[in-house]
């Protein structure tokens, strides 16, 4: 995995998705801007049981195939857990890269708002 990102990292231009501290010190080096959705813990969770939903036992369009859709306990111990472990160690990396201009966004208005401005160039 690390090989596939740091390969992908050092293309002239990519996007990325994904916040796993240990392959940021690939990514952001190499990044012009990082976007970060970083919403509250019950929109994490209620958007990964409507997926849940949605596709159960079915493939999302978005992901390869024959990976269909499964929540473990796991998972969902990662998204309760992530603003107290993870998310304390990404901002540490993002203030190792001061000049990385990192915009927040904390809810589906914001995204929306964000992605209305680039449709219309801005």
């Amino acid at each position: 995995m690390l090989a596939l990102i740091s390969k992908a990292a050092a293309g002239e231009r990519w996007i990325m998705d994904g916040t796993g501290p240990k392959t940021l010190p690939l990514r952001l080096p190499r990044a012009h801007v990082v976007i970060w959705m970083r919403p509250p813990r019950w929109v994490s969770l209620l958007g990964v049981f409507l997926r849940w939903f949605a596709y159960w036992k079915k493939t999302r369009p978005d992901m390869a195939d024959d990976c269909p859709e499964k929540v473990d306990l796991d998972f969902l111990r990662y998204i309760w857990n992530f603003e107290r472990r993870d998310a304390v160690e990404i901002e540490m990396q993002l203030a190792a890269h001061a000049d990385l201009p990192v915009l927040v966004l904390k809810s589906h208005a914001e995204t929306a708002l964000l992605l209305a401005k680039i449709k219309r160039g801005h």
